[in-house]
């Protein structure tokens, strides 16, 4: 029986020389690894899992807040960067979930990636006020924080 190595998993791609007619192997990216692979498939896993747990049943603020540090803890920034990205479906009810969770969340690390996707005209409307009411609901908004220093009376006659 012959030896086998790790080689034959490796992609390759063919260069031709401009110079030479023969043509060489060069591995393409080499640089993947399957833990990472593994560890981003249980990131997305749990996001989905929080998203539907939030979305069908009725657990209370204080629980999803201890599972969503734990969720910290496990997967460090990414996971608050793969809650963003769940942002974006299509689904109003998920999307809805996902912005409930950011608001328990709150970490102010989301809020750029949010103000971007708000700014961005290539995102569907939906998705651009879903990052908005994440970014609201987190108190980041001009009109929250300016409302704290001083009482805003919210009606035209006084």
């Amino acid at each position: 029986m012959e030896k086998r190595d790790a080689r034959l998993f490796q992609s390759v791609s063919r260069v031709a020389s401009s110079f030479d007619t023969t043509t060489t192997t060069t591995p393409i990216d080499t640089t993947w690894n399957i833990v990472e692979l593994e560890s981003q498939r249980q990131l997305r896993q749990q996001i989905h899992e929080l998203i539907t747990i939030a979305s069908s049943s009725s657990i209370t603020t204080e629980e999803m807040r201890k599972r969503l540090l734990q969720g910290v803890v496990m997967f460090g920034k990414r996971f608050a960067t793969q809650l963003v990205r769940s942002l974006q479906r299509d689904d109003q009810q998920e999307r809805q979930s996902v912005v409930w969770l950011l608001t328990v969340l709150s970490d102010k690390e989301t809020l750029l990636p949010l103000q971007h996707m708000t700014q961005n005209e290539r995102l569907p409307r939906a998705i651009r006020l879903s990052a908005a009411f994440a970014i609201a609901g987190m108190g980041a908004t001009k009109e929250v924080a300016h409302s704290g220093s001083r009482r805003v009376p919210l009606y035209a006659i006084r």
